[in-house]
């Protein structure tokens, strides 16, 4: 949050000086002072600030002198002075070449003061303003003046500040001041802490030392976390010494000043003599806000009278020195008879009964009703809500009364900066309903779905209330900006060393219409052995359902359109069964690409911030289509009679596996992959066109908090689905069920991602997933693992395309994440990725063969202002099974 501070420049200008003129008559004197080459009001001022006057004796005149005292006023670039006779008299003529004038005053750098408040006290106290004449010696005063408010206004170091007379084409300069307010920082230091451990100041301040340098925000919101740290410690008149704390050569010193007791004074109570009570603030001690209103009640209670307390520095020398001064605080001092809490509804009566020190029998103090007031606001706090302080306390007829009045939200203003694109509708839509209480938990989750939507930016929170009877209906002004990158046309090439190259090309809108709506089409082109190169999909979702019908406006439900024909390579062909059912038992020794082109329609709905619930349909129309042979897809075919493990004759053709297994016989491989008319026979085993529809439920949830780079949360996500169809005479019918998990661990640093928001520099991640597929299902249709998948689910770094296909699936993985903290002009992240993968995919009945691997990666966000354009993400995994490894490219988020 931006700190203000007000701001003045003061400088002593010294008034013209004339000199002494001497009586005596002299022979040489100067008979006037003439300046040219400036204008009039420039040459008076000039004639004004010389030591040579009128009168002076000639042989006093240092015409060297003059021309430097010219050039000394700031204004004169250079003057040459001599001397002429004009009309019988000796005149100092003066030719100067004054500075430019100065068209535009610019200040960059400068956050931490008002950069309008200094350029105004520029123009007024000093005159650099446009179409003031250039003063280099005033611009040197203001950078000395802008340094001075730095270090008044509490900053531990003099920032640099440079200036910069650029040269226009008119002949006039723009004057631009640059301020760096950073500096590094290696080490930081802390001083005169006893009553805090000087750990929790340190930590107070230990988001600077992990930026290695220094941000005023940062640091000034430290030195406010120190002194509510104190003051919630009880202790007075403590905190930070911003004047005493400095930053040099890297070592940031943090100076502690803490309260002392230097003496207590009741004389303005008129305790009869000797009648004073034992109290337990001394001398000595530091001035703790619990004792000092242990002793209110005491002097309360004996006097009969509402007593209360000041602090009053004591020693100019020593600030933390302060007398402690007891006195009448109010003419209302009576025994409390009955305490009231009203107006609660968000907090039980109870828990803020319990929070209220003042007892029935007390001497009414106000100063210690209104610290019980403001422990019932901490009561408020603490469960997320805020109340007013209008009425806070009264106390009438011996009933002292509490009254509440809870902050509620009266309305939502938007303040953009720049252009307007996103519908209002669609960002207050994600806030809390108006007329509720507000809650800062409920509202800063409210804020990161808006910032999640990735259509506008949040940059600032305020708040208003145009009702000044009743202050605590507040309505909320957000200042927000466009994201600059809701269209992109997404152009991505990877290559894997087992499938080749692919490409994809594309186009996506998050935000048509103003209305956050969503097209995502995407065009695939990929290496297929059955010329099936090219593939794709369009979607349209409409993310909220924001109609006036039922709960529509309250409750988040979305609907998606997809259409699509994704292509899938190197499917097992098996030879048909009369009833045109795969035989999983006969081989062909061939394979197969499926083309499943169709559309579907799902609907979604949150049953809470973190749960949604969802239900679709898809209709596909699936076509097959045979690959060349290649023996090598299969396995090896002998070339001589061999025999297995047990001794068993292999005859001469066989196909067989690696560990010598029998995969298609002799025959089927002569039918179907070696003789003539080998792809005759096997196209006749191809699958039948099919034509299915699935009908699914699921839900998904996600408590995450920061969802690009996860430190902490739990995400789940289960589906299940219903297929039937048919293919040929063949009934298809199925059911696919199919669940994950995944959870993470924030490590090491904190870092500040703006507005609020942080997240933990490293990151443990983990996850779970596991599928199958029960029925009679469309030939073709499997779960595969291997790398080039969109789905971490499906995910095996280190292993090709497909590698493992089956209607069973499970995976896992673990991943150590480390965010490099790296933002610049065209990247919001950079990331270092370990991990370890593991899993498979098999059918029924066979045996799994478990494939794992370890790697390594790294991921670049690419984006500006907080816009992504791109996630990009290299890996380069290692399979100890395979004893092979394979380099990785792809696109998209950590999962």
């Amino acid at each position: 949050m931006q700190l203000r501070h007000t701001l003045a420049v003061t400088v002593a200008l010294s008034a013209p000086y004339a000199l002494a003129q001497s009586t005596t008559p002299a022979t040489a004197t100067v008979g006037d002072v003439v300046v040219k080459g400036t204008s009039d009001l420039l040459g008076n001022f000039l004639k004004a600030s010389l030591n040579v006057q009128p009168g002076a004796a000639l042989s006093s005149v240092n015409l060297r002198q003059v021309e430097l005292d010219a050039v000394a006023t700031g204004y004169i670039k250079s003057a040459s002075a001599e001397f002429q006779t004009i009309g019988g008299q000796n005149v100092l003529v003066i030719t100067a070449v004054p500075n430019p004038v100065i068209k535009t005053v610019n200040v960059t750098g400068v956050t931490f003061l008002p950069a309008d408040g200094f350029k105004t006290s520029l123009a007024n106290v000093l005159n650099i303003a446009p179409g003031a004449t250039l003063n280099t010696v005033r611009i040197e005063q203001s950078k000395t003046a802008l340094a001075q408010n730095y270090r008044a206004e509490g900053y531990p170091f003099t920032p640099s500040i440079s200036t910069e007379a650029k040269p226009t084409a008119d002949g006039s300069v723009d004057l631009n001041y640059v301020v760096d307010e950073s500096a590094p920082i290696s080490r930081i230091e802390v001083t005169g802490s006893t009553l805090l451990p000087q750990a929790q100041i340190v930590a107070a301040f230990q988001p600077l030392y992990d930026a290695k340098k220094f941000s005023p925000d940062t640091y000034f919101a430290a030195v406010q976390q120190i002194q509510q740290q104190y003051q919630a410690a009880g202790y007075l008149a403590s905190g930070v010494n911003a004047q005493a704390s400095s930053l040099e050569g890297g070592v940031l010193k943090i100076s502690i000043l803490e309260g002392q007791v230097s003496g207590v004074d009741l004389s303005a109570l008129q305790l009869p003599a000797g009648s004073a009570p034992v109290l337990v603030t001394k001398a000595g001690t530091a001035p703790s806000l619990a004792t000092l209103e242990q002793d209110v009640r005491t002097l309360s209670n004996l006097s009969g009278k509402s007593v209360g307390f000041a602090l009053q520095p004591s020693d100019p020398q020593n600030p933390n020195r302060v007398t402690v001064l007891f006195g009448v605080a109010d003419a209302t001092g009576a025994p409390v008879k009955e305490i009231r809490v009203s107006g609660n509804t968000a907090v039980p009566t109870a828990d803020l009964q319990a929070a209220i020190k003042t007892k029935v029998g007390d001497v009414f103090s106000r100063q210690l009703a209104e610290a019980d007031f403001a422990a019932l606001r901490d009561v408020y706090r603490k469960a997320g809500y805020e109340i007013s302080t209008r009425d806070a306390v009264t106390f009438e007829a011996g009933v002292l009364n509490f009254n509440i009045h809870e902050v509620h939200i009266a309305g939502y203003e938007l303040a953009y900066t720049g252009n307007k694109n996103t519908q209002e509708r669609v960002i207050t839509r994600e806030l809390p309903d108006t007329g509720t209480l507000y809650n800062d938990k409920t509202f800063r989750a409210a804020l990161d779905r808006v910032t999640r939507l990735g259509l506008v930016r949040v940059t600032g929170l305020t708040t208003k209330s145009a009702d000044p009877k009743n202050p605590e209906n507040l309505t909320y002004v957000l200042a927000v900006t466009e994201q600059t990158g809701t269209r992109s046309f997404p152009i991505s090439l990877g290559y894997d060393t087992t499938s080749g190259f692919n490409g994809q090309v594309g186009f996506q809108n998050n935000n048509l219409f103003g209305l956050g709506h969503t097209l995502d089409f995407s065009l695939i082109a990929a290496a297929n052995d059955a010329g099936q190169v090219f593939g794709g999909s369009a979607t349209y979702t409409i993310p909220w359902l924001d109609i006036d019908f039922l709960d529509f406006r309250k409750k988040r439900t979305s609907i998606s359109f997809t259409a699509g024909s994704p292509v899938t390579g190197n499917s097992t062909l098996y030879v048909k069964k009369a009833d045109g059912s795969a035989d999983t038992t006969e081989n062909t020794g061939r394979q197969y690409t499926t083309r499943a082109t169709g559309f579907g329609v799902n609907i979604g709905r949150n049953v809470s911030n973190n749960l949604v619930v969802s239900a679709g349909v898809n209709t596909n129309y699936n076509t097959y289509y045979l690959e060349p042979y290649k023996a090598t897809d299969t396995g090896t075919v002998t070339t001589e009679d061999t025999k297995d493990a047990a001794g068993n004759v292999i005859p001469k053709g066989s196909t067989v596996d690696s560990s010598g297994n029998v995969i298609v016989t002799a025959a089927d491989t002569a039918k179907y992959s070696t003789n003539a008319d080998a792809d005759t026979a096997a196209t006749a085993q191809l699958p039948t066109t099919s034509l299915t529809t699935v009908v699914g439920v699921g839900a998904r949830y996600d408590s995450t908090t920061t969802p690009t780079f996860p430190t902490d949360g739990f995400r789940a996500n289960v589906y299940g689905g219903y297929g039937f169809g048919s293919a040929g005479d063949l009934g298809l019918s199925w059911t696919k069920l199919e669940g994950g998990a995944s959870t993470y661990f924030g490590l090491g640093n904190t870092l500040e991602k703006g507005f609020g928001t942080s997240q933990k520099q490293q990151a443990f991640a983990v996850r779970l997933n596991a599928g199958t597929l029960i029925g009679t299902p469309p030939p073709g249709t499997t779960y595969s693992i291997g790398y080039s998948s969109p789905n971490p689910a499906y995910e095996l770094r280190g292993y090709g395309n497909a590698a493992f296909k089956g209607t069973n699936y499970v995976t896992t993985s673990a991943e150590y994440r480390y965010d490099l903290g790296l933002s610049t002009a065209i990247t919001q992240s950079a990331y270092l990725i370990g991990f370890a993968d593991a899993g498979t995919a098999w059918n029924n009945g066979d045996t799994p063969t478990l494939g794992y691997s370890l790697g390594i990666g790294a991921q670049i966000d690419l984006g500006f202002n907080n816009s992504t354009l791109a996630q990009v993400r290299f890996d380069y995994g290692f399979s100890p099974a395979t004893g092979s490894g394979q380099f990785h490219f792809r696109l998209g988020p950590v999962w």
